[in-house]
């Protein structure tokens, strides 16, 4: 079988879904696998490292793709590279596939299979092919960072003879999996740090990081059957809304993670809100491309209100390329390894198995699972 990588065309987006790792797993399975040149060269990985690898450097995207049986992605395929893909071909890759059902159609008309990584399961055996969790798993620790760079002071608690420089307060609203990695390294940081969750059950989590839990009292179930937040009640968002207000008096970093699948950021913090806060402090917020949860928010751009600055960045991921190619290059073999038969050398689809069944969004034509 033929696997092809090809670079990356969104703007910004430095990942590459392959690593020379598992270039080398793939060549034990008598795959050939074909990368188009320089397509890891932001992400750290050069021509020469595929090379080592067994890959087979390709001078343009279309060589690549041209008679491959699979193709990587880390996003699903733009229109302007439409024309690479033919009938049969199967892609896997990130195709916020609840946000974007529309644009599956024309991956059907192609004769595409589509597997959407955003779609795995939350079961046991799907957590090493999560990309969501690694992915944002690194998005919250690099929120923290990009914070830091942006505040006019120190972050820790700092005791000098001129005198003590008391540590800065963050507020992590949302402790989902980048919320929660967020609180850890603002904490190792040396920050207090505060949270907020629509689900109470999260608070021990948050407390076993060293964050402080911001408790909004209720007797509702905010958590869908997969464990996700899900959009929450009016009587509930005046009371959260009227703690994070609060809180946000004495925060010099906020950091906004809440998403729910499929539906538009829910608002977290407002223009009214951002009067409170002291005089230069920063907000990242990570939603900024579902709407935001932060009242005035562009994604891609700093904006600054009331001398607050808002950072809205809802692929920080990509800002530590490296780290996070190799994390998504192993969710994609973990992925594809058990459909992986020794005998023929090549993957079997068992629409039968959950894996299969959730993830698959197209094919032969027609819309399939979530996409329906």
């Amino acid at each position: 079988m033929k696997i092809a990588v090809i670079k990356e065309t969104l703007p910004e987006e430095k990942r590459i879904a392959i690593s020379p790792d598992i270039v080398s797993r793939l060549k034990k399975w008598d795959f050939e696998v074909l990368i188009e040149q320089d397509a890891g060269l932001q992400a750290g990985f050069g021509n020469a490292d595929f090379e080592t690898a067994g890959a087979t450097i390709t001078s343009s995207a279309q060589e690549a793709c041209q008679n491959a049986d699979i193709i990587f992605k880390i996003w699903a395929p733009l229109p302007e590279e439409d024309k690479l893909f033919h009938k049969g071909q199967t892609i896997i890759a990130n195709f916020q596939a609840l946000a974007y059902k529309e644009r599956l159609t024309d991956y059907a008309k192609l004769g595409l299979r589509c597997f959407a990584l955003d779609l795995i399961p939350r079961i046991s055996r799907a957590q090493s092919m999560d990309i969501l969790s690694s992915q944002s798993n690194l998005a919250g620790y690099k929120a923290v960072i990009d914070a830091v760079a942006a505040l006019d002071k120190a972050v820790p608690m700092m005791m000098t003879a001129g005198g003590t420089i008391a540590p800065a307060k963050v507020l992590v609203l949302g402790a989902g999996v980048a919320g929660l990695q967020a609180i850890a390294t603002a904490k190792r940081l040396g920050a207090q740090v505060y949270a907020s969750d629509v689900r109470p059950q999260v608070k021990e989590q948050v407390e076993s990081l060293g964050g402080r839990f911001l408790n909004v009292k209720t007797a509702e179930n905010f958590e869908t059957d997969g464990g996700y937040a899900k959009e929450t009640s009016a009587e509930y968002q005046k009371k959260q809304n009227e703690a994070v207000a609060e809180q946000l008096k004495a925060t010099d970093i906020a950091i906004t993670t809440a998403l729910i699948p499929g539906r538009p950021a829910p608002r977290l913090i407002s223009k009214e809100m951002l009067k409170t806060m002291p005089y230069g402090s920063v907000i990242i917020d990570m939603a900024a491309a579902a709407g935001g949860n932060v009242e005035g928010a562009e994604n891609g751009k700093t904006v600054e209100i009331n001398g607050i600055k808002i950072i809205g960045n809802s692929n920080l991921a990509a800002s530590v390329p490296n780290s996070a190619s190799m994390l998504f290059a192993k969710n994609i073999f973990n992925f594809i390894a058990p459909m992986y038969n020794p005998e023929s050398r090549e993957l079997v689809f068992n629409f039968h198995d959950e894996l299969i069944s959730a993830t698959c969004v197209c094919q032969d034509g027609k819309l399939t699972g979530a996409a329906k």
